[in-house]
């Protein structure tokens, strides 16, 4: 059990690590060169190291958030605190590290808000997956919006909406703001699909009056599991069983063709399925 404790945290923190680098390369080679401020507390940074520029980026970014890791001791457990103070601290480092050798490397602003938020999103997409964070202001909308009685979402948007426009006051400029909304658009995009992954699975719903066949032929014809259970019509009152499949993107012709050859007035409802664990699938626990 220690053993496997062990390699668990180590995994842990190779892949921080690994989404450390990407972050920091995103900062260094797209993001900063244009002074975008894509909102949060990295965003905070480059405006004020553009008014004080002796305190370097990455610095200036732990600075701001020990107060926030400080006040919000008590909400985060040990775990994934350390993690977050391990990736904030290891990713703001790594800036101010990468910056020097990164001078030159420069892309047209559009490119930049697009490949940058692309990058970053891919790096805070990997801390988050090994159960870390990069702090910042969803820390602080966290902590505000229980005082201000606003919710979680809604603080977070108008801080980040705050920095951002003060980015434009910064930099005297209206498209850097408009072009950093950009960049935070797309990298909250890009958490999204490293968290949760490309849809290659499809759930099914059929509503049939021959349950017992059309599952017998899924499990049989398709080789998937399927669920079923009774439900009620709304309009009708007619209880009916309904038989639930998650199949691969390639067998829902197949599973298509199988109902409407066994019950073609049946009802079935399809939808997208971000992740699938479990048995048939990627495997439960794995990231």
């Amino acid at each position: 059990m220690t053993r496997r404790i062990v390699g668990r945290a180590i995994r842990d923190v190779v892949g921080i690590t690994i989404g450390c680098i990407i972050y920091a390369l995103s900062f260094v080679l797209f993001v900063i060169p244009r002074d975008l401020a894509p909102g949060g507390i990295s965003g905070l940074a480059i405006v004020l190291n553009h008014f004080f520029s002796v305190i370097p980026i990455g610095k200036t970014i732990i600075i701001l958030n020990a107060p926030l890791f400080l006040l919000s001791l008590k909400r985060l457990g040990k775990g994934f605190l350390w993690r977050s103070i391990y990736a904030t601290v290891a990713s703001s480092l790594l800036i101010d590290l990468l910056i020097p050798y990164t001078r030159n490397f420069s892309v047209d602003m559009l490119l930049s808000a697009i490949y940058g938020g692309v990058v970053m999103g891919i790096g805070i997409g990997i801390i988050f997956r090994f159960f870390g964070s990069t702090g910042g202001t969803d820390l602080l909308a966290q902590l505000l919006s229980e005082r201000i009685g606003l919710s979680f979402g809604t603080t977070l948007l108008i801080i980040d909406t705050c920095i951002i426009a003060l980015s434009g006051v910064a930099f005297h400029s209206v498209t850097i703001p408009l072009y950093s909304i950009v960049s935070l658009y797309i990298s909250s995009k890009a958490i999204d699909l490293v968290q949760e992954g490309l849809s290659f699975s499809k759930a099914a719903w059929v509503v049939s009056s021959r349950p017992d066949s059309v599952a017998s032929r899924i499990m049989t014809d398709l080789d998937r599991g399927v669920t079923k259970f009774t439900a009620a019509g709304g309009f009708t009152g007619e209880r009916k069983e309904v038989v639930f499949c998650v199949v691969p993107q390639s067998q829902i012709t197949h599973l298509k063709q199988i109902v409407h050859e066994i019950d073609p007035d049946a009802f079935v409802a399809i939808m997208d399925v971000t992740e699938t664990l479990g048995l048939g699938f990627k495997e439960l626990g794995t990231r």
